[in-house]
């Protein structure tokens, strides 16, 4: 009877309608001063406080910073100043466009409502968005529009997850996550492929968990070179499902290997300035100009010298860790492999994993260890047991 009861729960859960709502900081490339907001299809209101405004399809609205509030005109006639200014649509697939005219920035358009509030001297755009509905546009700007259904899924997997993991990064600033890449690119209502939409609502509410159903870090990234990163060579804490692995599949891929060409005396200098290398000593010398890497490490030539990997790779805006160093007379090469931080999940070896004829569950089990996939609303009610 127990059994009986815990599995009625389940299917009852399962069948629960579930909404998460995301603030999506938009445009955060910009310092924006003067929007035009127009309804692009079906039609929102204008709230603030006592204030409320209908707009119908095609009415354009001048959205501008003035002295620490958020101004509103229709043509030259203004509607007033304001704290936080909200456009609600009357249903939420109805669509609105941003056109930025100061500065001058291509129109975007997106989903539902929008929130604006005056900060630091500029406007705050925030799109307020359904969290299924967001992974779409992620998934198209993140990927692009012309990968497989499959290898979507896997990427609608670790978004959602990694969006629920960082919700509350920039709730400082008013919002939950940003549109660039110190999050993950959002550029609005693109939505071009089908295999994005489809993919989305075949994983929907489905995430990635550790041991204590806490969401897991799920990074990712561009290609591995033939090999991931533990999570403690690149950032600070160790997790048990970020380990580094042997990755074939993303051998021979487009960002598989790279190349550059440094100046010797720049080099040498480099070291001696920045990590205070002992460029007096031959040895020491032709160990920094000939240094392999046929596996992954932390450190250049070795820990003695406490020079990390990614501090080379930042300084030298590199592709990525794994490279090793050639002598070529007055310069050196570095030739590496991959392209990113290289912790979690290769973007190119999961798409070359999918073509392979891998299902999208075990491209996860693959690049993440140990983890478990799971449905939000299950993991709701396993955390309030």
């Amino acid at each position: 009877m127990k059994s009986f009861k815990l599995l009625s729960i389940l299917i009852l859960i399962s069948n629960v309608s579930y909404s998460i709502q995301m603030d999506i900081g938009i445009i955060r490339n910009a310092r924006i001063k003067h929007v035009l907001f127009e309804t692009n299809f079906g039609k929102h209101t204008i709230v603030s406080g006592e204030f409320v405004k209908s707009i119908e399809q095609g009415e354009q609205i001048k959205i501008q910073y003035h002295n620490d509030s958020v101004r509103l005109k229709i043509g030259e006639r203004s509607l007033g100043h304001f704290d936080t200014v909200y456009f609600y649509p009357k249903y939420d697939d109805n669509i609105f466009k941003i056109t930025c005219l100061s500065p001058s920035l291509k129109s975007r358009k997106y989903y539902t409502q929008l929130k604006v509030f005056s900060s630091n001297g500029q406007l705050t755009l925030v799109n307020q968005i359904d969290l299924e509905r967001y992974l779409i546009g992620v998934l198209e700007s993140e990927v692009g529009p012309n990968e497989s259904k499959d290898f979507y899924k896997v990427h609608a997997v670790i978004s959602r997850t990694y969006a629920l993991k960082n919700k509350y990064k920039f709730s400082h600033e008013g919002f939950h996550l940003t549109d660039l890449v110190n999050c993950q690119v959002y550029k609005g209502k693109m939505y071009k492929n089908k295999n994005i939409i489809d993919a989305v609502k075949e994983t929907k509410n489905l995430v990635l968990v550790d041991d204590q159903m806490n969401y897991i870090t799920a990074s990712y990234f561009s290609n591995s070179g033939g090999q991931t990163v533990n999570v403690e060579d690149v950032w600070l804490k160790p997790l048990p499902y970020l380990r580094s692995i042997e990755d074939p599949y993303s051998r021979g891929t487009y960002n598989y290997k790279w190349e550059k060409r440094i100046s010797k005396d720049k080099w040498i200098s480099y070291l001696k300035r920045k990590h205070n290398y002992p460029i007096n000593d031959p040895n020491a010398i032709d160990d920094a100009c000939n240094f392999k890497q046929p596996k992954r490490t932390k450190y250049f030539i070795n820990w003695k010298y406490h020079i990390l990997l990614t501090e080379i790779r930042t300084d030298w805006k590199l592709k990525s860790t794994f490279f090793s160093v050639y002598d070529d007379g007055e310069y050196i090469i570095l030739k590496g492999k991959g392209f990113g931080h290289g912790v979690g999940l290769s973007q190119e070896g999961a798409m070359q994993m999918v073509k392979l004829g891998y299902g999208f569950l075990e491209v996860l089990r693959f690049y993440y260890t140990d983890v478990h996939l799971i449905n939000l609303q299950m993991r709701d009610f396993y955390l309030s047991d």
